[in-house]
């Protein structure tokens, strides 16, 4: 049972709209919160998803607001508890999400025009839930930054971008406050899922109310306000911001909201969420709000807002001088670029449509990498620092050419040659960090770099040796325990 402090239940009482009543919210806050699972469009259909799920005798149910999103019926069949060691959620076929977190996204791409060159922010992005539902539903086009401040939090946002096939993002690790300063202007549209008391996280967390009180409610108010200045300042004139949290009281979203446009009301206004999806006016607010209690559509506790700043007249102009000492990369040149499409073509892998976001690095003078940056990549790092940087190639050095994990994950689909299919226990092998035997030893290759796949999908590197493939997945990405079906 979910412990809920009184002071909090009189606190939401005075704020409830009528359509709510305490009873009902209180209720729900004691249900188990349903499962419920993203398919990821980069790799996986909705369709193909379902198909499998059902299959193996589980029940799913769309999801209202998120095309790719489904409920898993636990009624009809409970799901395993380690579903993340499952084959195609480690292949980042598809993301385990809570429904109303799908919410911001869907709000903030509604009715929106991307391009190759549109510059996304998500200011607050571990675990990577929504980068990469954003990602996905704008298919890897324009440069999307992944910033979280939690240091801790950064090597899973990376490990989640890397497997959903992710190629149009950095991370940055900074404090979102200083966007606004750094960055002013930058962003075509910006989604700031805020930090926040979690108390619609109630349904899964039985302490999230427990010690509820409200000065915690008030400090984190001022964070939050602090936050949502900076995304208005670091927001293009015509861009969009989507503020969202997982929280309930009013403190914490409609004041946060209130506070922006009472200092820039005369340059963003509202967006209303009204037509967002069917069903959206059981949480409409009477500003166009979207706030979620735990009770009107069996989900988490959720508050969604969208704003859009006002197109100006003042032609924006980037004044940052371009010596750029935080930049180690170099376009890359006519000679590394025929050594690395050289090898390429091993794979049947055309680098070509690619070549103009192709860098090069040294690495301390060991050897060369090659990368892929996403557009405008440079220009971003005249304002601000990154983390990580797209996605590493390869290396060239005096042995030759080998290439990057990263590589096979976020282009392997386009590989026609040097691949091998792997059966559904050498791919669990595969991710447990297993060489994999084969039962019809060859000649070992000349070039012994080759990618693996199951159904398809690419898992990543092995160097084969003729009689056995010596597995060359990352060791930070071995999982002890993997499964390939459902039970």
């Amino acid at each position: 049972m979910a412990q809920i402090s009184q002071q909090f239940i009189e606190h939401i009482e005075k704020q409830l709209p009528e359509s709510v009543p305490l009873d009902d919210l209180l209720s729900a806050c004691q249900c188990p919160l349903r499962k419920s699972i993203r398919a990821n469009t980069l790799k996986m259909s909705p369709q193909e998803l379902r198909q499998e799920f059902e299959s193996h005798g589980y029940k799913l149910l769309p999801i209202p607001w998120c095309e790719e999103g489904f409920w898993v019926d636990e009624d009809e069949k409970a799901l395993p508890e380690n579903l993340g060691n499952w084959l195609p959620h480690l292949e980042g076929q598809c993301y385990i999400q809570e429904a109303s977190s799908m919410l911001p996204v869907k709000a903030l791409l509604h009715d929106f025009e991307c391009h190759e060159e549109s510059a996304f922010l998500d200011m607050a992005a571990a675990p990577g839930s929504k980068t990469t539902q954003l990602t996905a539903k704008i298919n890897n086009q324009g440069l999307v930054v992944a910033n979280e401040l939690s240091s801790s939090r950064i090597k899973g946002l990376h490990y989640n971008l890397q497997r959903c096939g992710v190629t149009n993002s950095v991370l940055c690790h900074t404090d979102a406050r200083h966007f606004g300063e750094s960055t002013p202007e930058f962003f075509d549209a910006i989604l700031l899922d805020a930090p926040c008391g979690g108390e619609g996280t109630v349904r899964k967390d039985e302490q999230a109310l427990a010690n509820w009180n409200i000065d915690a409610v008030r400090a984190i108010s001022q964070l939050q306000k602090d936050l949502i200045v900076s995304a208005y300042k670091a927001l293009k004139p015509g861009g969009r911001l989507v503020y969202s949290t997982c929280t309930l009281s009013k403190e914490e979203n409609q004041e946060v909201c209130q506070h922006l446009l009472d200092l820039y009301g005369d340059s963003i206004q509202i967006k209303p969420l009204t037509d967002l999806f069917e069903g959206a006016n059981k949480a409409i607010t009477k500003e166009g709000y979207l706030h979620v209690y735990p009770n009107l559509y069996d989900c988490e506790g959720f508050f969604v807002a969208c704003f859009e700043k006002k197109p100006s007249d003042v032609l924006i102009t980037d004044n940052t001088s371009n010596q750029n000492t935080r930049f180690s990369f170099s376009p890359i040149s006519s000679e590394h670029y025929t050594s690395a499409s050289t090898h390429t073509s091993l794979f049947g892998w055309d680098i070509g449509p690619i070549k103009q976001q192709l860098w090069q690095k040294d690495n301390r003078g060991k050897s060369l990498e090659i990368w892929y940056l996403p557009k405008s990549t440079e220009k971003l790092c005249r304002h601000i620092k990154l983390n990580r940087y797209g996605i590493k190639l390869m290396e060239i050095s005096k042995h030759g050419v080998k290439l990057h994990h990263q590589a096979a994950i976020s282009f392997g689909h386009t590989f026609s040659k040097q691949h091998i299919e792997l059966n559904a226990q050498q791919a669990e092998d595969y991710y447990q960090g297993k060489d994999i035997f084969l039962d019809t030893p060859i000649k070992a290759p000349t070039n012994k770099e080759f990618m693996v796949t199951f159904k398809q999908t690419p898992l990543g590197l092995v160097k084969h040796l003729g009689n056995k493939l010596k597995n060359n997945l990352p060791r930070d990405l071995v999982r002890d325990k993997t499964f390939n079906q459902l039970p």
